[in-house]
Parts: structure tokens; C-alpha cells; sequence
């Protein structure tokens, strides 16, 4: 699999990968054979998000605040 090609690939991914974090520690990463799999899932869902689920930049807030004359 090289890239995801819809929604329901995707979620079917991210259920694996929520799977595998189970297994997967930091204690463990380097010993297990699980983490390979999760990093190339990883990836794939970053790929995925990145062309489907784009974060835009932040908006610069402008506030105005009213003066309050008291007489």
C-alpha cells in the first residue's frame, strides 16, 4: 500500500495504529517488530491528513475595546 485512497481506509489505519500503540512503548520500540509497521502507518496517515484534512494558518485577532467614561 502506498497511499490511502479514502475515508474508509483511513479510519480502518487509524484503528491499527491504535492497536499497535498498545504494544508499542517507548521502553520497547527498538525491540519490537510492531513498531516498524506503526511508523509506516504513521506515515501514511500523515500523508493523508495532510492533502485531506489541511490545517490552514492562524488568523491574526484584532480586539477592540470601547473606553468606558464615567461621569
Amino acid at each position: 500500500m502506498k497511499k490511502i485512497a479514502n475515508d474508509k481506509e483511513y479510519y480502518v489505519i487509524k484503528n491499527r495504529i491504535d492497536e499497535l500503540l498498545e504494544v508499542v512503548s517507548d521502553e520497547n520500540y527498538n525491540t519490537i517488530i510492531e513498531s516498524i509497521e506503526l511508523e509506516f502507518l504513521s506515515g501514511l496517515i500523515e500523508e493523508y491528513e495532510q492533502a485531506n484534512f489541511p490545517i490552514s494558518a492562524p488568523q491574526k485577532l484584532s480586539f477592540r475595546s470601547k473606553e468606558r467614561v464615567f461621569a
